[in-house]
């Protein structure tokens, strides 16, 4: 969806998510071959915003974009309405979370963020309406998460 959309659809969360994702993409043109995918419902069902290609690699690569970093903490849906959240059912390989305004973002496989997570507690303060926040810079997940900028 465009960001215009995206804030018809969802308001100022939409607006933040789309001007995160245009900002990411961009970022990724200049290391990747990328796919947009966020005009593709499909897609979009399955939380898929991206496909990023390095010649050496096997295969593409999908990833989804959260516009939610702030400081160095970000928000994990780990249900939403008694229903697993995105963390559980997005269909990514990689999740970007982007702080437009400080021009930074980080990135993990989603699959070994949900691994660490199962094993151990990095959600900080309590679970508020399905969402969890973690700190990027937590001991437990320093081999998980990857600042890009």
């Amino acid at each position: 969806m465009s960001t215009k959309q995206l804030q018809e659809k969802f308001g100022a969360a939409g607006l933040k998510g789309g001007l995160a994702e245009e900002w990411l993409y961009e970022k990724l043109l200049n290391i990747y071959e990328v796919t947009d995918c966020r005009e593709d419902f499909g897609y979009q069902i399955d939380g898929i915003d991206f496909g990023i290609k390095k010649d050496t690699w096997v295969r593409t690569y999908f990833l989804d974009c959260k516009g939610n970093l702030k400081g160095n903490s970000f928000f994990v849906e780990y249900s939403k309405n008694t229903e697993p959240g995105w963390l559980w059912k997005s269909k990514s390989d990689r999740i970007y979370h982007v702080d437009v305004d400080n021009n930074k973002a980080l990135w993990y496989s989603l699959p070994e963020m949900r691994s660490a997570l199962s094993q151990v507690n990095c959600c900080i303060g309590p679970n508020h309406g399905g969402l969890c926040r973690i700190d990027a810079n937590d001991k437990m997940l320093k081999n998980v998460i990857h600042w890009m900028w």
